[in-house]
């Protein structure tokens, strides 16, 4: 009788003891009593951009940004990875929701391939400054955000805004809900056309003149050809001092190397023609200035479209 009561109550023991086990071990106090993240909503009212440095890739802006939450948490420590603020303005400041007016200087890294047609993706970016994604993670407001309407900035049109929240990883495996509110300037296409792009073009088509001059006349061809190839690279040279020094082609590089190589080809055609009129040929060189100039836009194109694609 005695020893058909102790296995029950042993096994009841054992039972009890693996259940304190279970629910004081690290892993599974963590599962059950951690609590979630906690969410803040935060939005940005883009007011003003005041200045916007090519050279340096800087902008200065004004706008609003505002904190909504429900926990324990005040998501007021915050900070801003890609700028500086130069002030900050409280008009709201409550248990649940805090408002600032900022004024600041930010920074982005500007891709100049498509210049003079070029569109700069710029961002305020936001951090909480102590608590990682574990704890606090942030909710883009869709609804307010937004751009004031009233917005002109001088040469360039401000396209399109986003807002999203990425995942920031740190080295240790910190992770922190960053906050990011982009919007788009992209040149005026038309300012850009005919600011750049027809005084080229014209220069171009001058050069190319020397084509209807008799080859008899080579004397002028080719005073004709050095004067454009020289105006050609001094706007070439007003034209890149617009933007930073920067190790790769542009857009407006690759036109103008077209150009350099149909100046080339013109100079080189005249030269020949030149050296047969020299040798009383002038039927052979009347042959070759006809088939030269029906070759400029074919050259031009495929040497265009080549740097384009290669480079």
């Amino acid at each position: 009788m005695v020893h058909s009561l102790k296995k029950p109550v042993i096994m009841i023991l054992l039972t009890v003891l693996s259940t304190l086990i279970y629910l004081i071990s690290p892993a599974n106090s963590q599962s059950s009593f951690s609590e979630p993240s906690q969410p803040v909503e935060v939005g940005i009212w883009l007011v003003n951009i005041e200045k916007f440095e090519l050279s340096t890739g800087s902008y200065n802006i004004d706008f609003y940004l505002w904190f909504k939450w429900q926990g324990n948490l005040s998501p007021k420590n915050y900070e801003f990875m890609n700028g500086r603020t130069t002030s900050i303005d409280t008009r709201v400041d409550r248990s649940d929701y805090t408002e600032f007016r900022i004024r600041g200087t930010f920074l982005k890294t500007l891709s100049f391939k498509n210049y003079p047609f070029d569109e700069h993706v710029l961002t305020i970016e936001i951090e909480d400054k102590l608590n990682p994604i574990e704890n606090l993670v942030y909710v883009p407001d869709l609804k307010e955000s937004g751009i004031d309407p009233s917005i002109n900035i001088p040469g360039w049109n401000l396209k399109e805004w986003s807002v999203n929240v990425v995942k920031h990883q740190y080295p240790g495996n910190e992770t922190y809900s960053r906050f990011i509110f982009e919007f788009v300037l992209a040149r005026s296409t038309l300012s850009s056309v005919l600011k750049t792009v027809v005084p080229i073009l014209i220069i171009t088509c001058i050069a190319m003149l020397a084509f209807v001059i008799s080859p008899a006349n080579f004397g002028q061809r080719i005073g004709l050809g050095v004067t454009t190839l020289m105006s050609a690279v001094a706007f070439h040279l007003a034209l890149s001092g617009q933007i930073p020094p920067i190790g790769y082609l542009t857009l407006a590089d690759k036109i103008m190397l077209t150009v350099y190589a149909l100046f080339l080809y013109s100079l080189a055609t005249t030269a020949r023609i030149m050296r047969l009129v020299d040798q009383k040929q002038m039927e052979k060189a009347e042959e070759i200035n006809k088939k030269a100039i029906k070759l400029v836009p074919i050259i031009g194109f495929i040497l265009f479209i080549g740097l384009l694609t290669l480079v």
